[in-house]
């Protein structure tokens, strides 16, 4: 493509500023004429907080990844960007007298609301007629698209627009989160033993046993085999009567690789009785048994198979709201400048021995479509691994889809026949890449 030689570029701040930092990190990269980046947004109100600190998180994230650009960044606010005539008057306002020194300008009007974008696009093209072009970032293909010029093809912008983990928190006004909450496996010094667990853990998915591990843990949290005290070695027998090693190799391997404090069975399959200890166990590892090993699970088959994958792979991350409450992601995924947010959950529900959906798994669902978006507007993507059987699985990702919005491409739910090794890689590799 030829490239862009306007002096001005114009974006409209909206509540999400990834799309405009792409925008504009685009232009640095393929104009040279560019002298000046109009950061227009909302003034906080009553009703809002405003996006200006959108448009300085922005400017500054811009600034340090290109410390050698002249471009002058230059942040002004609509009172109201509600009202036509008002949006069109600050517009003027903001424009006049400076018609001579913008040789060209250049309008996207991907962000910001929709009256901003009509009225905006509307004054700025009766100001400057023969002068002004326009673009928006099409969510569906990642392309920039040019109203005067529609041959005009950038390619899939993923690939051209890199953005680093510390610039998306930065992006969001997040500046403390890029210190992921330890798990379990994080705080095993024998890495070797985490590697051997995750790939016990492998064979329990590969071979459909994955309830085996949720089941196991269960009884053994109904029956209170992990409270603190003298263990006593006939009732956890009694207890865990239903599993054998015979029974159940793949889970004895699984539950036998940890280290020596943390293994509940021997290598002869024999249980360890002390060990099933609240005092001897860290919290980390209940938290794992009970269901965080899904979780690391999916981490563990990503990093597998992408390529720089610490720089592409954040898991157990914690996001602030504009409003200062905290929510956590469980994995997210960059692709690009795309991301995809993926929620794990173990819960499963049954009434008169048949398996239902449960609340806890659709909320999941609901969370993960809404911080996804939150954090990569309409180009994100989502995913919820679960453990439910199919056909649920399957009613629930058009029950979610339907529900909210989101569209077919942008989110899946994945369930426990999902799970084996090559399987989960290949869903999940779709899903996000393509």
């Amino acid at each position: 493509m030829s490239k862009q030689d306007f002096t001005d570029l114009v974006l409209l701040i909206g509540t999400n500023p990834l799309p405009n930092y792409v925008v504009a990190k685009f232009f640095h990269l393929t104009n040279k004429n560019l002298q000046r980046i109009w950061l227009i947004h909302s003034e906080e109100t009553k009703f809002s907080q405003g996006t200006g600190r959108y448009a300085e998180n922005i400017e500054n994230v811009l600034r340090n990844e290109f410390k050698k650009s002249n471009i002058q960044y230059l942040k002004e606010a609509l009172p109201d960007v509600s009202q036509a005539s008002e949006i069109a008057s600050e517009v003027k306002k903001l424009f006049s007298g400076k018609e001579a020194q913008i040789r060209s300008l250049h309008l996207n009007y991907t962000g910001g609301t929709k009256a901003m974008s009509v009225h905006v696009y509307q004054a700025l093209n009766n100001m400057f007629k023969d002068r002004f072009s326009a673009s928006y970032l099409d969510a569906r293909d990642y392309h920039l698209k040019f109203d005067e010029n529609p041959d005009l093809v950038t390619g899939d912008l993923r690939n051209l627009i890199q953005l680093e983990n510390s610039d998306l928190f930065k992006l969001h006004s997040n500046s403390n989160d890029l210190n992921p909450k330890k798990t379990y496996l994080d705080i095993i010094q024998d890495k070797s033993k985490s590697e051997a667990i995750m790939h016990y853990l492998a064979e329990l998915a590969n071979k459909g046993k994955v309830l085996d591990l949720r089941n196991w843990f269960n009884t053994a949290e109904q029956k209170g085999l992990f409270k603190e005290g003298k263990k006593d070695g006939n009732r956890i027998e009694g207890a865990l009567g239903g599993y054998s090693l015979s029974n159940n190799p793949e889970l004895f391997a699984y539950l036998g690789a940890f280290p020596d404090n943390d293994r509940f069975v021997d290598k002869e399959g024999n249980w360890i009785y002390n060990n099933f200890d609240s005092n001897v166990n860290s919290k980390k590892l209940k938290n794992f048994n009970q269901g965080g090993w899904l979780e690391s699970y999916v981490v563990w088959v990503l990093k597998k198979h992408i390529k720089n994958s610490d720089k592409n792979i954040i898991s157990n991350i914690e996001f602030k709201t504009n409003e200062g409450a905290k929510f956590e992601i469980d994995v997210l995924v960059k692709n690009g400048y795309q991301i995809c947010g993926i929620s794990c959950g173990t819960t499963l529900k049954y009434e008169d021995g048949q398996e239902k959906l449960s609340n806890s798994i659709k909320n999941k669902g609901f969370e993960i479509i809404l911080r996804s978006f939150q954090i990569g507007g309409e180009e994100a993507r989502s995913a919820l691994v679960t453990l439910v059987e199919p056909r649920i699985a399957a009613n629930l990702e058009n029950d979610l889809i339907a529900s909210t919005g989101a569209g077919r491409n942008k989110f899946i739910v994945l369930g426990r026949n999902d799970l084996p090794e090559e399987k989960l890689w290949k869903k999940l590799e779709k899903h996000i890449y393509q």
